[in-house]
């Protein structure tokens, strides 16, 4: 497995670590929603709703572009006497 392997691996698995908590703030909103008085002074359900949304595409992103992050990362070269 060479180095762009490994980060694209790397990637995948932040993109599945992301997915999943965004998953536990969805389930924070339904929590508030059901009971308001689960903790006082807590964030309100929008916002838990609005931070899984965001944390859910950055994962579905990193879980589905992934050879698009490590193009960035590691772009290919050209080989070296070509000039065009």
């Amino acid at each position: 497995m060479n180095p762009a392997q490994a980060f694209g691996v790397a990637v995948r698995v932040t993109g599945l670590i992301v997915c999943a908590a965004s998953l536990l703030y969805f389930i924070s909103a339904v929590i508030v929603v059901l009971d308001p008085t689960y903790r006082p002074n807590l964030s309100p359900p929008w916002h838990y709703v609005l931070s899984g949304a965001v944390s859910m595409t950055v994962g579905w992103f990193l879980l589905r572009r992934a050879d698009s992050v490590v193009a960035l990362a590691y772009p290919a070269r050209k080989p070296e006497g070509t000039d065009a």
